[in-house]
């Protein structure tokens, strides 16, 4: 699908991310346009592993992989369910598991690194709100609180 300084990006490792909901799909997009973007993602993901690595980065990075596994079991349906799904493409949980790791080496160190320097804007929040998290809800057809209701909690 990809060649990342050298390092391929292959059709398995797609359809890991689509089938482990490892990057979202946008509300309305389309099967090409999401293939598209897992592929996008993981080339973006390899660019930064690559540097990460180069720069000895990646050993010192707190990362709590365990965490970022149980969001995708959970966001898979379960354990059972994801195992359930590889073996049904004939993927490992291994390779996903490797996959995992580095995605959220690479969002710690993003995480440890930049967001000292991050502040968001209340229309930035409102916006993201309506045209991601409200829309999605209402994808998925349940009616979404309102932001307020949601800044409460």
């Amino acid at each position: 699908m990809a060649l990342v300084d050298g390092v391929p990006v292959l059709l398995s490792d797609v359809e890991l991310c689509e089938l482990s909901g490892v990057v979202p799909r946008g509300v309305g997009e389309s099967e090409a346009a999401y293939r598209a973007s897992v592929v996008d993602a993981l080339v973006a993901l390899e660019l930064r592993w690559l540097d990460l690595s180069s720069a000895g980065v990646v050993e010192r990075v707190t990362v709590d992989v365990h965490a970022a596994w149980r969001k995708v079991v959970a966001g898979a349906g379960g354990e059972e369910e994801l195992r359930a799904k590889l073996a049904e493409r004939g993927l490992t949980e291994g390779t996903l598991r490797e996959l995992i790791r580095r995605a959220a080496t690479v969002e710690a160190y993003a995480a440890q690194r930049f967001a000292p320097f991050l502040r968001v804007s209340s229309e930035e929040v409102e916006t993201a709100w309506r045209e991601r998290l409200a829309a999605s809800l209402s994808a998925q057809g349940v009616t979404p609180p309102s932001l307020d209701v949601v800044r409460s909690q």
